[in-house]
């Protein structure tokens, strides 16, 4: 390579491509730290296009081209063809990807959709034609085919984003576009790429300057959605709060209210007056059980929600935000109630699950059988008196390092007067070794909500409520996971069913 042969031209297109490839191993930089599709494509399309352009030019095919054509003769149809169908379709995916097309513009993204197949298709055909039978018709058929469609491609695609601009990163795509355009077609007139070089690298550096931009939104918009996630779950606490606040106020209301009855009518109504109280006392406990679930459930969920934020999974922690609000109004509705509808709790479940399942990556999955014996229109529950059962299956028995966890939830009736509940997951079990068990009554290490619920169910006034743990093992002795089978009395429209036995 001699330098005095060098022209002021050749000067320039050095200097061009020094630009280009400072942008090149600025995007490359990028892409590496942040692993995102966009920074690759922009990458690939400066490379491609450099290669394609600078190529052109008489000095570097002179001392550096065709001493590569020595050892591979065909390498300047790879570049004049076949890198410009990858520049194409480069830069259409960098388009799609910087408009976000797939959401702001549908139109542009099902058109794109086509058009990169087409492109990739030519890909293939330029680099087949030019391995085999390199037949020159061909690659110029397939070159005038390539750049008409992708032409008209591009005309429909920036009327379509322009009737549609949703933001500023329009403009920077529509002017880098146009300035592009503008120098391919002056080089066509005036017979000189230069132009065509000029028109890429303005094209490439309001790109990045779109880049920057775009940055700079997303980044925003996660603060403030930050902002207003951690504003809205401080209000959920101070609400909590107050609410938790009430509870054990009534509740010292109430016992005082009995112990003042129970002083006034002892004399003269002393056994019915017993009876009395012992039944108002035990509904209290039950109340008060009830009011130390709900927080325990609640501070669960708004952890998870933390979690989220901390993840900066700022869209899945705003759907688990959705969720978590129409659980706790559950909750605040059905708090004064002793019994609930079946469905309506089943519904609750549902959120719940889905909720469980968003913070584990959808790790498991959960289904729902009902004989077709119980109506869960008629039939009512106490509330929330299955939820600790699916939380110890999920948290406890589901094994993220298996496939197909499945969590399962069986309603039938075990009698004329008893509905049967059986909450079953195919995870790790129970642990022999260190007897550390899941449920309250049988393990050293306690779960407060179910030690609560058997609480609940020995304070029920039927001597049919019963809880059963079973641990499931495969044939050659492995752990299968675990079911819980819980036994309630049936009630249907508020009225319990007696039992025609003892």
């Amino acid at each position: 390579m001699d330098i005095n042969q060098m022209y002021w031209v050749d000067l320039i297109n050095i200097g061009f491509l020094g630009i280009m490839f400072f942008v090149l191993l600025y995007a490359l930089g990028v892409y590496a730290y942040e692993k995102k599709a966009i920074y690759f494509y922009y990458s690939l399309y400066i490379f491609v296009l450099g290669i394609y352009l600078f190529s052109r030019s008489d000095f570097i095919y002179n001392n550096i081209t065709s001493e590569i054509e020595a050892y591979f003769p065909r390498i300047n149809f790879y570049i004049s063809d076949t890198f410009q169908y990858i520049a194409h379709f480069a830069a259409l995916q960098f388009g799609m990807l910087f408009l976000n097309a797939k959401k702001d513009y549908p139109i542009f993204y099902r058109a794109a959709y086509y058009v990169r197949i087409f492109f990739l298709v030519s890909i293939i055909l330029s680099i087949l034609n030019i391995t085999t039978v390199n037949n020159e018709f061909f690659n110029d058929w397939l070159s005038y085919i390539e750049r008409t469609i992708a032409t008209i491609a591009t005309i429909y695609m920036q009327i379509v984003i322009l009737a549609q601009a949703k933001n500023k990163l329009v403009i920077f795509y529509m002017v880098g576009s146009i300035l592009f355009l503008v120098g391919a077609v002056v080089s066509v007139f005036a017979l000189d790429v230069i132009y065509m070089r000029i028109g890429t690298l303005l094209e490439i550096l309001l790109f990045s300057l779109g880049l920057a931009y775009r940055s700079s939104l997303i980044q925003k918009e996660r603060n403030i959605f930050k902002e207003r996630m951690i504003s809205e779950i401080q209000e959920k606490e101070e609400l909590l709060n107050r609410y938790n606040e009430d509870l054990k106020r009534q509740v010292l209301e109430r016992s005082e209210a009995l112990i003042n009855e129970q002083q006034l009518f002892e004399k003269e109504k002393q056994k019915v007056l017993k009876l009395s109280l012992e039944k108002e006392i035990d509904r209290v406990k039950m109340t008060a059980l009830r009011s130390q679930m709900k927080p325990h459930f609640l501070f669960n969920a708004l952890n998870a929600i933390r979690a989220l934020i901390i993840k900066n999974d700022a869209h899945q922690a705003y759907d688990y935000l959705t969720d978590f609000s129409r659980l706790v109004r559950y909750i605040l509705e059905s708090s004064e109630n002793e019994y609930v509808n079946l469905r309506e709790e089943l519904k609750m479940l549902k959120i719940y699950v889905r909720i469980e399942r968003m913070r584990a990556d959808n790790s498991f999955e959960y289904i729902v059988e009902v004989d077709d014996a119980v109506n869960i229109n008629e039939v009512s529950i106490p509330p929330l008196i299955l939820q600790p059962f699916l939380e110890n299956a999920i948290v406890h028995g589901v094994d993220n390092s298996k496939q197909d966890q499945l969590i399962s939830l069986n309603i039938s009736l075990a009698s004329n007067s008893l509905i049967r509940f059986e909450v079953q997951d195919n995870g790790k079990g129970r642990n022999k070794e260190d007897n550390e068990n899941k449920f309250a009554e049988l393990g050293k290490k306690k779960s407060m909500a179910v030690d609560l619920t058997q609480k609940r169910l020995n304070l029920l006034d039927s001597n049919q409520a019963k809880l059963e743990i079973k641990d499931l093992y495969l044939e050659n002795g492995a752990s299968a996971g675990t079911k819980v089978i819980l036994y309630l009395p049936l009630i249907i429209d508020g009225k319990k069913i007696e039992s025609n036995y003892n």
